[in-house]
Order: structure tokens, then C-alpha cells, then sequence
């Protein structure tokens, strides 16, 4: 029987196995006939091809000499006429403001990219008052059929063409190198002007004159080929630019660097994914294609954000260690770069998906309503994404008024006193890992909601958990808790020097959610969790009121002494190092009287953790003052004088000693 149990085992995971084969082999099967009937129909339309495009030459011969093409010829000249001389029009009174910029001298990359942005919007809007003027006036000209397309096809070429030159001209600006926001040669950045200015007139005459020709002149094939001959000149420039880039790349070994293994070229990865890419779209389509191509540049912008964004601030970031963090008000700068960068990183992102749905041509309204399990998932996983992004820029956000605000306040240096900002120093560093905690868990429960998951069990299950936690951790919750109470009430500070009733004492360094560090004057380090602390004793808040006394011989007088401890202390007052750290000045009584001495009981009050050395200067000022009077201080030394008489002699010895001396003694 179990024999037969096992066969039957074996048979059905070999039928499962060669199941999921016959699958895979069929989806492989499908995959390749449809690349092989795209490859039969581009050769179909490259052998098509010829004819429309000689008809197409025919027609617009046999057009260009009749009435109707003179007047549009004529039309168009118009109408470049109206186009350049309304932008000329305008350069006449930006190009003194857009020379200014250029003659700009600039002291920083912050400067730097705040020029190259105004000169941004001032080429943009010349190349909005070309297109608008080019556009609108044709719509004024009456066409004849066809030409007025043919009229704004060729407008938006060059507006796309001029809009890539451009953005590739603020980034890489070959002159003046001043105003350049990435780092490179000169004529490296004319030659990225050249290779983007090709890619954007192949890719723009590839798109708009493909699409002409299939909608208006009814010439697909013609349409087809003009699209496989930019896609494939276009790969070939990028392949040919990264091969370039790699032939000018020195390895590790031929730099100098003391790498053992070279780094792996950049050049050659992205020729493989411009080869791949093109690959797809012969084999799969031009949405795969887009889309793929749009996530490669997602990531490689995503890449370069980081240093891109970080060189802005690179002379505030290198200079930053330099400066004390006490005195500065200005923000830290990589918290600015950290959140321009997070920012940033958003901003692709949604550009990407947003270049993915027209790319895809996406009916978004009937894409959410769609019951398609595939289509489903990606909507979700968007939200998931979304919260993500969202997520991130809330935390940048707090964390960088947190830091921020600690940045200002500095570090509490070991002699100072704790002043107002202690309880910050104490409070942010745990608000922000509490946000911090909040933040993740927020986006584990909000990412498995979007997902589908139910996490009303996983709510209900955490609160069992929890109370069990509770149950089994009682001392755990009760030093958390402690430690709420403790800071809600302001009890102790970083800093601040302080007593348990556990016996432990010392300087407030750290706090954390159950234990605080306390550092010991002679140095060690003790930590205890809240729920030990007991009773606690500050000694670092508001005042202190030190006293000690004087032991002076019994002959002095009283009144001379508390008069000159009096001056002393206004001495003490006066003094420019002593008197800002003493709130009430040096004062002393006569507090009791021994057999031959007098204790003078002196006080005074002080900030906290100032009293030693102002009770230090008080000693020295006192000690100096007694002996300028005259005055010593009374000895620890008492004498005791014993007297022994004959008789008491002779209850000790019945023989006396014949020249027994009179018994006297000094007893210490």
C-alpha cells in the first residue's frame, strides 16, 4: 500500500513537472513567433517602403508647382518670418539681462545653479514666443490639405529639438563654465550637446513625421521604416558614445589607485542596456521598449541625484566642521541636501510613471475599474509606492527640524551648567526615534492594507501580544513607563548632575527609553533603568546653598569676624570671574562656642555645580584677610593638666620615690 502511495507521488509530481515545462516551452514558442512575424513585417514594410515614399515625392513635386504649393511655400516663409521676428523681438530686450548672468562671477554651486535657472527661463520663454507665434499664426493662413500639418509637424520638431538643447545646455553649459552644475571638461560638454541635439531631432522626426505619414498621406509602411531607421540610428549613436566613453576610461591598474580589482565599466553596462533595449523593441514592441527605457533612466537619475544634489552644497558641507554648532543659526547644510534630495527623488519618480502612461496610452478611469489581476497588482503596488515617497518626506521633514533645532542648541560641554536647552537636548533625540517608529509602523500597517492584506487580525493580535508582553515583562513596562513620567516632568535634564535613591550619582549623558546613563565624577559610567531610580535628588537646578564653618580661637572678637566676613564676600561680589557665578554674597555668625574655640558658620548661594570654586575663593580670601588682622585659626589640640599628690602616691607605691618631680602632663 505504500509502495502504491509513493508511485502515486512520484507520477503526479512528474505530470505537475512536465506540466510547467509544456508551459514554459509553449510561452517561449509564443514569444519567438511573434518576434519572427515583427522581424517579416518590418522587412515587409522596408520592401514596401520605396514605392509610397516615390509616390510621396511625386505628389508633392507635381504640388510644389502648382498654385496652391507656391502660396504655401509663400505662406511658409511668412510664417518663419513671423516666428523669428517675434523671438528677435524679445531677444532685443533679454539679451542684455541674459550677458549680465553670464558675466556673473560666481562664488559658489548654490549661485551657480540660481543663475543657470534664470538663464533657463529666459531661453524657454523665447522658445514659447517662437512656438506660440510660428502655431498661432498659421491657424490664420488658409492651407491647402495637408500642408498646414506639414506646417506644424515641422514647428514641433524644432521646438523639440531647441527644448533638449536646452535643458542639456543649463546642466552642461559650455560657456561660460562658471554656470555648469555637472562637472566636467568643456569639450566634453560640447560634445553631449552634440550626440542629445542628434538624439533629439532622430527621435522627434522618427515620432512626429512616422505618425504624419500613417495619418495624413496613408503611407504606413513608409511610416514603419522611418521608425526603424531612427530607433536604429539612434542606438547606434548611443553605442557609439558609450564605446568612446570606455575607450577613454582608465582602469584601476592604469590610474594609480592600489585597488586590487578594477571597477567594473559603466560605459560597458549601459552599452549592453542601450543593445537590450533596442533588442526588445525589435522583438516585443515600442510600449516594452518605453517602458523599459523610461525605468532604466528612473534609476540611473535616482543614482545621480545623490552627488548632483550634495555638490550645491559642498562648500557649506566641507566648511561646516569648522564653525561652532552653538553660534550657528543657519540650518545644517546636509539636512537641506538631504531633503532637496528626497524631494527630488519624488519628482522623478512621478515623472517616470507618469511618462510610463503615455507611453502605454493608458485609459487610467478604466485601468482602476479593471478586474485583471495583473493590472490590479501594479495599481497597488503604485500605492504602496506612493506611501512610501510620502512616508519619506514626512520623516525628512521632521528630522530635519529636529536636527535642525539640535544643531542650534550644540552639544553640552562637560563644565557647563544645564540651562533651558538641556530639556531639549533630552527631548528630541527621543521624539525623533518615536517618529521614526511611528513612520515604519504606519507604513507597514497603510502598505498592507493597500496590498489587500487584512490587518484587523494582525491589530487584534498585536493587542494579545502586547498584553502578554505585559504580563511576562513587567519590569520592562515599568521602567518605560517610569521613564515617561521622569521626562513628562521635567525631573532631570542631560547634563544635570543627580541622586537616586539607589545610591547612584552622577552627570546625566544619555537617555533612552528605559535607562539613563549617569556618568560618575570619578568616571564611571552607570546605567539605570527608570524603575530603579526611586527617589531622585537634582543638584543641578536653580540654586545652591553651600555652607561652612570656621573654628577660631576663643579670644576673637565676634563681631570684628562676621564684619569682616561680610567684606569679603562683597570683595567676592566685585570680583569679575567669581561674582557672575554667586547670587547671594558671602555671609557668616557665630554658630557655637567649644572649650577653647568658636565656630563661625558662613554660607552663601550659587548656580549649581559652581559652589567648590567659589567656596575655594572664599578660603583663600579669608585666610588672607584673618592674617592681615593678626588672627589664627584655632588649634584641634586640647591641654589637659593633671596634678598628683603625695598621698595618692602612696596608694600606688608604699615606698615613694625620694626625687619624684611634680606630676604634670600635656595630653593631646
Amino acid at each position: 500500500m505504500s509502495t502504491m502511495k509513493h508511485l502515486t507521488l512520484i507520477v503526479g509530481a512528474t505530470l505537475a513537472a512536465s506540466s510547467a515545462h509544456a508551459a514554459d516551452a509553449g510561452m517561449t514558442m509564443g514569444v519567438l513567433a511573434h518576434s519572427k512575424a515583427r522581424i517579416a513585417s518590418f522587412i515587409a514594410d522596408f520592401a514596401m517602403a520605396r514605392r509610397e515614399f516615390d509616390a510621396l515625392g511625386a505628389s508633392a513635386s507635381s504640388a510644389l508647382m502648382s498654385g496652391d504649393g507656391v502660396r504655401a511655400a509663400t505662406y511658409l516663409l511668412i510664417l518663419l518670418m513671423i516666428g523669428c521676428g517675434a523671438e528677435w523681438y524679445y531677444w532685443t530686450f533679454a539679451y542684455p539681462p541674459l550677458r549680465a548672468i553670464e558675466a556673473s562671477p560666481v562664488a559658489s554651486p548654490r549661485q551657480a545653479a540660481i543663475l543657470a535657472v534664470r538663464r533657463f527661463w529666459i531661453v524657454v520663454f523665447a522658445l514659447v514666443i517662437f512656438t506660440v507665434a510660428t502655431i498661432g499664426a498659421s491657424a490664420a493662413f488658409t492651407w491647402p490639405p495637408g500642408v498646414h500639418e506639414i506646417v506644424v509637424t515641422a514647428t514641433l520638431i524644432i521646438v523639440a529639438i531647441r527644448a533638449a538643447l536646452v535643458v542639456t545646455f543649463t546642466l552642461v553649459s559650455p560657456r561660460p563654465p562658471s554656470l555648469r552644475l555637472i562637472a566636467m571638461s568643456t569639450r566634453k560638454a560640447a560634445w553631449i550637446m552634440i550626440i542629445v541635439g542628434a538624439l533629439a531631432a532622430i527621435a522627434a522626426t522618427g515620432s512626429l513625421v512616422s505618425d504624419l505619414l500613417e495619418r495624413t498621406f496613408s503611407a504606413p509602411h513608409a511610416a514603419s521604416a522611418l521608425r526603424l531607421f531612427a530607433v536604429t540610428l539612434a542606438a547606434a549613436i548611443l553605442l557609439i558614445a558609450a564605446a568612446i566613453g570606455l575607450r577613454g576610461r582608465k582602469t584601476a591598474f592604469q590610474s594609480g589607485h592600489k585597488r586590487r580589482i578594477p571597477a567594473f565599466p559603466k560605459h560597458f553596462l549601459a552599452a549592453f542596456l542601450v543593445l537590450a533595449t533596442y533588442v526588445l523593441w525589435i522583438v516585443a514592441g515600442a510600449k516594452a521598449a518605453a517602458i523599459v527605457a523610461i525605468v532604466l533612466t528612473v534609476i540611473a537619475c535616482q543614482i545621480a541625484l545623490r552627488p548632483f544634489i550634495f555638490s550645491f552644497w559642498k562648500d557649506r558641507i566641507e566648511a561646516t566642521p569648522d564653525q561652532p554648532a552653538a553660534t550657528s543659526d543657519a540650518i545644517d547644510p546636509t539636512i537641506i541636501a538631504g531633503g532637496a534630495l528626497a524631494l527630488a527623488r519624488l519628482i522623478v519618480v512621478l515623472v517616470g510613471l507618469a511618462a510610463c502612461a503615455i507611453a502605454l496610452d493608458l485609459p487610467l478611469e478604466a485601468l482602476a475599474m479593471s478586474d485583471i489581476p495583473i493590472v490590479r497588482f501594479g495599481f497597488k503596488l503604485l500605492e504602496v509606492l506612493a506611501l512610501v515617497l510620502l512616508t519619506n518626506v514626512a520623516w525628512v521633514a521632521i528630522r530635519t527640524r529636529i536636527d535642525h533645532r539640535l544643531k542650534q542648541i550644540g552639544p553640552l560641554a562637560s563644565l557647563d551648567e544645564p540651562g533651558p536647552n538641556a530639556r531639549l537636548l533630552t527631548l528630541l533625540p527621543i521624539l525623533r526615534m518615536t517618529a521614526a517608529v511611528v513612520l515604519a509602523v504606519l507604513l507597514v500597517l497603510s502598505a498592507l492594507w493597500a496590498i489587500g492584506v487584512e490587518i484587523t487580525p494582525l491589530l487584534a493580535g498585536a493587542g494579545v501580544l502586547g498584553i502578554a508582553v505585559g504580563f511576562g515583562a513587567q519590569a520592562l513596562v515599568r521602567d518605560v513607563i517610569s521613564g515617561f513620567f521622569y521626562l513628562a516632568e521635567d525631573v532631570f535634564r542631560v547634563g544635570e548632575y543627580i541622586e537616586s535613591g539607589s545610591s547612584t550619582k552622577g552627570t546625566v549623558e544619555r537617555i533612552t527609553l528605559r535607562t539613563v546613563a549617569l556618568r560618575h565624577h570619578n568616571g564611571p559610567l552607570h546605567f539605570v533603568p527608570y524603575g530603579s531610580l526611586g527617589t531622585v535628588r537634582n543638584n543641578s537646578r536653580d540654586w545652591v546653598v553651600e555652607k561652612f564653618n570656621l573654628p577660631l580661637p576663643i579670644s576673637v572678637d565676634s563681631e570684628q569676624i562676621r564684619k569682616l566676613i561680610k567684606k569679603v564676600g562683597e570683595e567676592m561680589m566685585e570680583d569679575p570671574e567669581i561674582g557672575p557665578q554667586m547670587r547671594e554674597p558671602l555671609k557668616g555668625k557665630i554658630y557655637r562656642i567649644d572649650p577653647g574655640v568658636k565656630i563661625f558658620r558662613c554660607k552663601f548661594e550659587t548656580t549649581p555645580g559652581k559652589q567648590f570654586d567659589v567656596r575655594a575663593a572664599a578660603f583663600k580670601l579669608i585666610e588672607q584677610r584673618l592674617r592681615d588682622a593678626g588672627i589664627r585659626f584655632a588649634e584641634s589640640a586640647q591641654t589637659v593638666v593633671l596634678q598628683q599628690s603625695s598621698s595618692f602616691a602612696g596608694m600606688i607605691d608604699e615606698k615613694p620615690r625620694e626625687a619624684a618631680p611634680p606630676a604634670s602632663a600635656a595630653i593631646a
